[in-house]
């Protein structure tokens, strides 16, 4: 039996992130159901993992998915919200339209979900809702503040909302990666290197060298903290934003 043993949850998001927290869920015993706006995405799960096309800035599409998993699945007992968005602009040269996607995307859209979710929950008396923010959450970066803002949201969401519900029995907490080695962090990373005349493998080592670890994040790891958040050997924790950084300062 695993820690998430007869656990019903959701994933939003299939990217690298979204995926090792889905195969860890999956490994400690969790039936899981990814929300993902790419059909793509959805026809590469893993074996016995569902999966539903949700554009997690849509209302109406949240509400059809949340309502088709109660019917099949009867609760959901975990939400983790992965699905996000990350694009390097100056504050002064960013476009409204810009702004406007990176919140909908990744601050709308948790609440979105948390707001779907919950009512159940508080049915059921139980449930766990993880929520990954960023180190772009606790602190500012210049040419992103959108990002930064919306993770900032993030967390203040976070912390709110495990205040409402956990008289429920819910509890609500955030996990704020560092540099992630992921297709999203390289896209970043490229565009800085290209911005500033520096090679990539110089931009990534600059990050690297501000960690205490001396390493990237690695997806698998923000998946294990997904796990124990998820699980009940937190059983007292919510509210918090949990850096999973490699000890970046």
């Amino acid at each position: 039996m695993g820690l998430l043993a007869d656990r019903v949850a959701v994933v939003t998001g299939g990217g690298d992130i979204g995926a090792a927290v889905v195969s860890a869920l999956c490994q400690h015993g969790a039936d899981v159901t990814v929300w993902d706006r790419h059909p793509q995405v959805l026809e590469g799960l893993p074996e016995g993992v569902a999966g539903r096309v949700v554009d997690v800035t849509s209302d109406s599409a949240i509400a059809s998915a949340t309502d088709a998993m109660i019917d099949a699945r009867g609760r959901i007992d975990v939400l983790v919200n992965t699905a996000g968005i990350l694009t390097s602009a100056a504050v002064a040269e960013m476009s409204t339209d810009r702004w406007h996607q990176t919140i909908e995307v990744n601050l709308s859209g948790v609440f979105r979900c948390c707001r779907a979710v919950v009512p159940p929950m508080i049915k059921r008396g139980s449930g766990s809702i993880v929520n990954i923010s960023s180190t772009g959450g606790l602190r500012g970066a210049a040419d992103h503040g959108h990002y930064c803002a919306s993770k900032f949201g993030v967390i203040g969401l976070s912390e709110s909302l495990a205040l409402e519900v956990g008289q429920h029995g819910i509890r609500v907490n955030c996990i704020c990666p560092g540099a992630v080695s992921s297709e999203m962090n390289t896209a970043m990373l490229t565009a800085m290197a290209g911005s500033n005349g520096s090679s990539y493998e110089a931009v990534e080592e600059s990050i690297i060298g501000k960690t205490a670890l001396r390493r990237l994040v690695e997806p698998a790891d923000v998946a294990n903290a997904a796990v124990f958040l998820a699980s009940d050997l937190s059983s007292c924790i919510t509210g918090i934003a949990l850096p999973v950084s490699g000890g970046l300062f």
